[in-house]
């Protein structure tokens, strides 16, 4: 990946063989990160990548930034086990008020899928996972009121550092939605916030809507190996199709 196009931050929901775009079997989890390692990558930390953001100095050449977003219970029994063979880090943002039960938002799959406990986030944040922010209850930040809003950020912040010990820095707004008044609350307990724009991450740029990679696009070996190496064929093509089909939807919400 050349280090003038960006750094790649990749986002992945459920390590599972449940059906749907939030689901990689592990399988193919373990082809992906396979790959990375084939070709010398390692990742960054929450840390590291605010430095790579203020910096816009730092060889990014073969590093990338691994999320996932949710909190499933799979994320410690398939995704951390792979991560951990490969000493690669990750960011995990869940859903505070969730934690210990089952998805029951919008677009939660069916049957739904268990998400992790408190005393397995404490014991994966122990071993060096970093949790970020996902909100309390997984609503869409833009439709609550100004109070509910706040709750939403402010409370996911202090619930994970009394859980964890350490004021998390990161944070993903349920279904990547945001206005000015997210961006703005967002900004006052988090560093950094990701979102859902498919692109690559371009440093000093869009600090609390970062954009990045949904890594279901790239099941194939073929198509993951390729972006891996540099082609942008593929990447393109899947960025143009998506523009299409966000423009589509937005139409049809009008």
């Amino acid at each position: 990946m050349p280090s003038d196009t960006g750094l790649a931050v990749l986002a992945f929901h459920s390590i599972s063989a449940e059906p749907g775009p939030t689901s990689i079997d592990i399988a193919t989890f373990r082809m992906q990160m396979g790959v990375l390692a084939e070709h010398d990558f390692s990742t960054m930390t929450c840390d590291e990548f605010l430095d790579w953001r203020r910096s816009g100095a730092a060889d990014a050449t073969r590093r990338v930034l691994i999320t996932f977003d949710d909190g499933f219970a799979d994320f410690a029994t398939a995704a951390y086990p792979i991560l951990h063979e490969h000493r690669f880090s990750a960011i995990a943002f869940v859903p505070t008020g969730k934690l210990g039960q089952r998805e029951d938002w919008r677009g939660a799959n069916a049957p739904p899928r268990a998400l992790m406990s408190w005393a397995t986030v404490r014991e994966l944040a122990r071993a060096g996972v970093d949790f970020g922010g996902h909100g309390v209850t997984h609503s869409d930040l833009t439709r609550l009121s100004a109070q509910e809003r706040r709750d939403e950020i402010e409370r996911s912040a202090e619930d994970l550092a009394e859980h964890t010990g350490r004021r998390p820095r990161s944070f993903a707004p349920p279904y990547g939605r945001v206005n000015p008044a997210v961006l703005v609350d967002m900004s006052r307990s988090y560093d950094v916030a990701f979102g859902t724009r498919f692109a690559r991450a371009q440093p000093r740029l869009h600090p609390f809507d970062v954009a990045r990679i949904e890594m279901h696009y790239f099941r194939e070996p073929w198509q993951w190996r390729g972006f891996v190496r540099g082609d942008r064929t593929y990447y393109f093509a899947r960025r143009a199709l998506r523009a299409v089909k966000q423009l589509a939807m937005r139409a049809i919400g009008d």
